[in-house]
């Protein structure tokens, strides 16, 4: 059986991670128009005070994970790379909580719209990693029609377990916001998508009512997945079309993490702040932690004592899809869902000798060595895995589909 390194974390049960003395909150952790900040230098703050909100219909409110004062408003890397703006916040240690913050009815009592404009006010986003604002999702335009909501609890990625926690320890909050976010979409049916590796959390849903909301599909346990036309295709038999949405086909995928937050929000009034995180590879701290949207990827490893830069790659996310960060300078975001350590491995290009392995592994069949399809791929990052001649592909079509962005803007 393949190694997934999921057994480093599998068994550690979520926990508080430290809270910093200071927390670099970007203004952009989500797919859109940035937030436009709502504060300055100066300026004292209560933990879930909105920081920043912005009038475009795809952005999402950012709000201050701690109590303190605005140090500043500061330029700083975000874990793709890219220079955004941040609220720099010295905490106080208080965790003060705003005053201002909305009580919520019930959430028996909740409608279609309430809940689109909670799920709005609290900054939800996809928190797979993609960081989609979920009210764009949850509120199709009219020629568009949501028949099945899907729960992506598949999970894939190698070293991650932060939907699986979530799911063992807190599988009535899930459902709950499950559920929720089904409402607001006004889908018909409602799908739990999960591996089959995860019998204990399927048990445990079960057992907390879940078949009385949703039919359960246990998939093969087997990377990519969880990727959403992978799983759209699995699950109901539907193809995205090419440069589609999951919406085109009538269906919504939503993550664990993003269901668990709604619930958690609507029964605390708390926003999006704080959020699950795997922390694994090699290095003394492994687990699963509940860390402050903020909070440096520096304050959150510990490198180890004879730690060259040059012999280690920190990576933002899973180590398939996710990203090398430059520097441990970064900050924890809605889309974190691990942080890993890894060896450095550097490998040489030589050229392609048109074997058809990235062929053969594509899920979307695509021809990644004649650069065909590349606005329809999803990065999973198989091609690059079994190319014998080490072809850095999936960094040459992120950089195709950021020089294309740009030539649109």
């Amino acid at each position: 059986m393949h190694n997934d390194y999921k057994k480093l974390t599998r068994d550690k049960a979520l926990t508080a991670m430290p809270v910093p003395e200071f927390l670099f909150v970007p203004l952009l952790q989500h797919i859109g128009a940035p937030a436009v900040s709502l504060v300055k230098k100066g300026d004292k703050v209560w933990r879930g005070q909105l920081l920043g909100s912005a009038d475009a219909f795809v952005t999402a409110n950012v709000h201050s994970p701690v109590s303190g004062e605005v140090m500043d408003i500061v330029k700083i890397k975000n874990p793709q790379g890219n220079t955004v703006e941040a609220v720099k916040i010295k905490n106080d240690f208080k965790d003060t909580v705003d005053p201002n913050l909305k009580k919520y009815p019930p959430w028996q009592e909740l409608d279609m719209e309430t809940l689109r404009e909670i799920i709005r006010e609290i900054g939800l986003v996809g928190m797979g990693g993609a960081g989609f604002p979920t009210h764009v999702k949850v509120s199709p335009p009219k020629d568009k029609k949501v028949d099945t909501l899907i729960l992506n609890a598949a999970e894939c990625e190698p070293y991650l377990n932060v939907d699986y926690r979530l799911l063992r320890e807190h599988p009535q909050e899930v459902l709950l916001g499950l559920r929720l976010l089904a409402k607001a979409a006004r889908a018909e049916k409602v799908i739990i998508a999960i591996e089959e590796n995860k019998k204990d959390v399927i048990e445990g849903l079960k057992n907390c009512g879940a078949l009385a909301l949703a039919r359960i599909v246990v998939l093969p346990s087997m990377y990519p997945t969880g990727a959403e036309k992978v799983l759209v295709k699995k699950v109901v038999g539907r193809k995205i079309p090419n440069k589609g949405l999951p919406i085109d086909v009538g269906v919504v995928v939503l993550n664990v993490g993003t269901a668990y937050q709604l619930a958690q929000s609507v029964q605390t009034g708390l926003p999006l702040m704080e959020r699950a995180v795997t922390v694994s590879g090699e290095f003394a701290n492994p687990g699963n932690y509940l860390v402050r949207v903020g909070t440096l990827y520096r304050d959150i490893i510990q490198l180890p004592d004879n730690f060259v830069r040059e012999d280690y790659r920190i990576i933002s996310g899973g180590p398939m899809m996710g990203f090398a960060v430059a520097s441990p300078d970064v900050p924890v975001t809605k889309g974190t869902s691990g942080i890993i350590l890894l060896k450095s491995q550097v490998f040489t290009e030589t050229n392609c000798i048109r074997c058809g392995f990235c062929v053969d592994v594509c899920p979307l069949g695509l021809l990644p060595y004649l650069d065909r399809g590349l606005d329809d791929c999803m990065e999973c990052g198989m091609c690059a895995f079994v190319c014998p001649s080490r072809k850095y592909l999936v960094q040459k079509i992120k950089e195709y589909k950021i020089a294309k962005r740009r030539e649109h803007k």
